[in-house]
């Protein structure tokens, strides 16, 4: 079957009924699940091709194939042309559903369509479209539908609306008198259940006049019974007595039955609320539970992690002097801020983020990462610079990225400082660093942070956000893999993202002799370093959604820094793999979920194995990440 294409005239009337209306027509279609709709819609950018929240905007994109002055693309064209046929189709099925054979007529105009004018858009099976429009017409006499809605399907539909289609809708019934007639032939249904009613009804009544009559029964044969002497008027009087005493009795037993129906009415309402209150404790139980086993279960494992911590450091500590004089005070681990080893190779002045990326990449490919590996790495270390100016990096050959990632960029002006287990006062970090910088003559000077994870976090966030905020300074921190290192935090992603290195394609036989090489940054403003290659727009909305995935509570901080991140990596990579989401998911949705403790098949469902928003290109290190942590599904 072939589905009809809009003609000229169509395509006309529907561009003069403006954006508004047709996006209200196409919010009238509920039938249809999202998915079924995803598949015809046009797909945008930025959106994987199954993701329910691009169904605005792709009602959008196929509103502008219509709208759009001089046409789209004949590829684009047949496909908008094939959704709203679809989109039409599913409307009349939805909205004239009682109307009897109407899929079978909708099938004709398609086989018609493909029959006898299979190229010719103008063109329509015109026989087969007015006996569809003729039918409905004489199903609106049946009370099967109406002439608004017939009216309806015609303004909208891909046809042309000819004298004879527009008389059939005029001429159809319209609502009201659809409803009133309607209504007209449910009066016999009503009366047929009123009158059953009764029936059922005129058995109690007969039941109660059996009643009535075996209480005069007894009346009268206690009247009739003979006594020895009586008076006159004593039958009389006794009648009467019984027949006061039966009406008192009537009337407390109607007395009791509205007091009992009373109770019973409101023993009812109180045992519905009482069986609504147990099933809310019931659930409220049940994530208690759950959330008490989740917590006890965390709490056992930090326990279990100081545990070994402890012990690890009684075995490595040596037997405590015995004190015979004053106690000497104790002393903490401090963090020593010291000069980069220099090479006396020439540092090299750059002026682009192209060509910082080139010396990045460079430097990478002399540790042994692989191509094109080394230069999309290099794109998002770049980015993430420029807009942070702090990066994570985890992994084992972390502090030598770390190190070859601080010369390419700030060449002589970069010190290094190893945090001490142990370590608890961060307060001079900024000024140590300042001081051993000393006079950076205007260029960029950058810190090699390692094992940051070797203490909390918190004591050195502050004095780090100091840093990049009142001097020309970058950060790259390296994360540490030990019984003494702190678990990673959230805390990392609001300065940066976290990289892991290891599922990077890093080469088992690098080049002999190779050597990084020492380059200066005069800026690291994106636009000095005229990083605007790309006029393409990240799609924020999708990786919006994403970190706030499963979360009642948001993060505002990283939020920002990994849109700021993925917007300015989208101006500055010109190819299209990995998209600037993939890279994003790299470095800040993968470590934030797996921090916060996101269901891995939810990680699964949104990685999708490593595609994310690309139909074509597989992320391998988010393939990697996947199936190191033993979720990835074949």
């Amino acid at each position: 079957m072939t589905q009809p294409s809009p003609t000229p005239q169509a395509v006309k009337r529907l561009r003069a009924l403006g954006d508004r209306e047709l996006l209200a027509f196409f919010n009238e279609v509920t039938s249809k699940t999202s998915r079924e709709l995803l598949k015809v819609l046009p797909s945008v950018d930025g959106f994987r091709k199954d993701s329910a929240a691009s169904l605005p905007k792709r009602k959008q994109a196929l509103l502008h194939h219509f709208l759009k002055k001089g046409g789209a693309p004949k590829a684009n064209k047949e496909h908008a042309d094939l959704a709203y046929y679809y989109l039409w189709r599913a409307w009349a099925e939805q909205h004239l559903k009682d109307v009897e054979g109407l899929a079978a007529m909708l099938d004709a105009i398609e086989n018609a369509t493909a029959k006898d004018h299979p190229q010719v858009v103008a063109d329509q099976p015109q026989a087969e479209i007015e006996a569809l429009f003729r039918s409905l017409h004489e199903q609106s006499f049946l009370n099967n539908c109406a002439a608004e809605t017939i009216a309806r399907l015609l303004q909208f539909s891909p046809f042309e609306t000819t004298d004879t289609l527009e008389r059939l809708v005029s001429s159809a019934k319209p609502q009201v008198a659809v409803e009133r007639d309607r209504a007209l032939s449910a009066l016999p249904k009503r009366l047929q259940g009123h009158e059953e009613l009764l029936k059922s009804q005129q058995g109690d009544v007969e039941r109660l006049s059996g009643e009535v009559a075996r209480l005069a029964e007894t009346v009268t044969g206690l009247v009739a019974r003979p006594a020895p002497v009586v008076e006159e008027g004593v039958p009389t009087r006794a009648l009467e007595a019984v027949l006061a005493e039966l009406a008192a009795v009537r009337k407390e037993f109607e007395t009791h039955g509205q007091a009992v129906a009373r109770v019973s009415d409101a023993a009812d309402g109180r045992l519905k609320a009482v069986e609504r209150s147990v099933a809310d404790l019931e659930a409220l139980w049940s994530d208690t539970e759950d959330r008490a086993g989740k917590h006890t279960a965390e709490l056992q494992q930090q326990l279990a992690d100081i545990d070994e911590r402890v012990g690890q450091l009684g075995q490595n500590a040596s037997p405590a002097p015995v004190q015979t004089e004053a106690p000497s005070v104790a002393s903490t681990p401090s963090l020593r801020v010291v000069p980069l080893e220099q090479r006396p190779d020439p540092i090299k002045a750059l002026a682009t983020g192209t060509e910082a990326a080139a010396l990045l990449t460079s430097n990478y490919a002399a540790l042994g990462l692989k191509s094109p590996g080394a230069a999309v790495f290099a794109e998002e270390v770049l980015a993430a610079v420029v807009t942070g100016r702090v990066l994570f990096l985890k992994g084992s050959f972390s502090t030598e990225l770390a190190r070859a990632t601080a010369l390419a960029l700030a060449g002589k002006h970069v010190v290094r400082a190893r945090v001490p287990v142990g370590f608890v006062d961060a307060a001079t970090l900024d000024t140590d660093v300042v001081a051993a910088l000393g006079k950076q003559d205007g260029m960029i000077g950058a810190l090699v942070l390692e094992r940051v994870n070797n203490a909390p976090f918190e004591l050195l966030a502050d004095a780090i956000a100091d840093l990049i905020r009142d001097a020309s300074v970058l950060v790259v921190a390296t994360l540490a893999d030990g019984v003494s290192t702190f678990p990673e935090q959230p805390l990392y992603l609001q300065l940066g993202p976290v990289f892991d290195a290891d599922v990077l394609d890093w080469s088992i036989f690098p080049k002999a002799n190779a050597v990084v090489s020492a380059g200066a940054l005069a800026s690291l403003d994106p636009r000095a370093l005229s990083m605007q290659l790309s006029k393409g727009k990240a799609q924020t909305e999708e990786l919006l959604r994403l970190l706030r995935k499963d979360r009642s509570l948001r993060n505002p901080r990283i939020e920002r820094t990994a849109t700021a991140f993925m917007s300015t990596l989208e101006s500055f990579r010109t190819s299209n793999a990995p998209t600037s989401l993939q890279s994003t998911s790299y470095g800040w949705l993968w470590p934030f979920w797996r921090m916060t403790g996101l269901a891995p098949e939810n990680i699964e469902d949104e990685l999708d194995g490593g595609r994310i928003d690309s139909e074509d290109h597989v992320d391998t290190r988010l393939q990697l990440l996947l199936d190191l942590a033993g979720i990835r599904r074949e």
